[in-house]
């Protein structure tokens, strides 16, 4: 799996002073590779980032997730309180992700992808998708006009790179395993001795504003902040927003 800077996180990069982090493109993102036989399990993601971190050298770090990201990052809490976790997780940050996957609202592409009897259709939707694939992205976000005509340009060539689009119902599947390992991924965050903080753009459509107060309601121990008007990319949209409120719960 190659490490590349994701185009969600770039405009964070420069931001609020962070510094000393890297990105992974999971696999089926971003310049990783988009295998056809492959399952894209959560697990195997989760497997992917302890494999990189070890090639790596890093023992410690600060984990921040988003979308699914957020699924593989409790799946590492979650080995952490088994024992069995290679590195040390200092810190964790959630961004929007549906944790609680019956609480999201779902696009109407997501609910064509969901159900395997409609996986045909799915697939010559995700043959179609490409050219209004960054438009289709802006609708789910607060904020469309942080994405420049240049980002645009680059997220469909990181989506066209080694046929992602026709990887998507493959890397989709992740969706039941949210539903099936739902408890083990929530009693992790309730229960990690890792402090833990949750950033959620209220504007999200899909991971709605309600799933990030519910989850604040399960862990009332995590730090918690709401962004106003900021929707599913949060890291796009709100990057200096993002990096002061990570910088300030790493000082707390």
């Amino acid at each position: 799996m190659r490490i590349a800077m994701h185009i969600c996180w770039r405009a964070l990069s420069p931001s609020a002073a962070v510094r000393n982090f890297f990105t992974i493109d999971l696999r089926g993102f971003g310049l990783s590779d988009k295998p056809k036989a492959w399952s894209y399990s959560l697990f195997q993601q989760a497997d992917l980032v302890e494999s990189v971190l070890g090639r790596l050298g890093i023992t410690t770090a600060h984990v921040v997730s988003h979308d699914m990201g957020t699924s593989v990052h409790t799946e590492l809490l979650a080995r952490e309180i088994e024992g069995r976790l290679s590195f040390e997780p200092t810190h964790s940050t959630f961004l929007n992700g549906s944790m609680i996957k019956t609480l999201a609202k779902l696009t109407k592409f997501q609910q064509v992808l969901e159900p395997p009897s409609r996986v045909p259709e799915a697939m010559e939707m995700v043959a179609a998708m490409m050219p209004a694939y960054p438009d289709s992205l802006k609708r789910l976000m607060g904020r469309p006009e942080a994405v420049t005509d240049e980002i645009a340009t680059v997220m469909h060539e990181v989506m066209a790179y080694q046929d992602g689009n026709l990887r998507i119902p493959a890397v989709y599947c992740y969706v039941r395993e949210r539903y099936l390992h739902m408890d083990r991924w929530l009693s992790a965050l309730a229960d990690t001795k890792t402090p833990l903080q949750l950033v959620w753009g209220t504007d999200d459509p899909v991971a709605v504003i309600d799933m990030g107060r519910e989850l604040h309601r399960q862990i009332p121990h995590a730090d918690y902040q709401e962004l106003d008007g900021v929707g599913h990319f949060v890291p796009t949209e709100a990057p200096i927003e993002v990096a002061e409120a990570i910088l300030a719960f790493r000082s707390a």
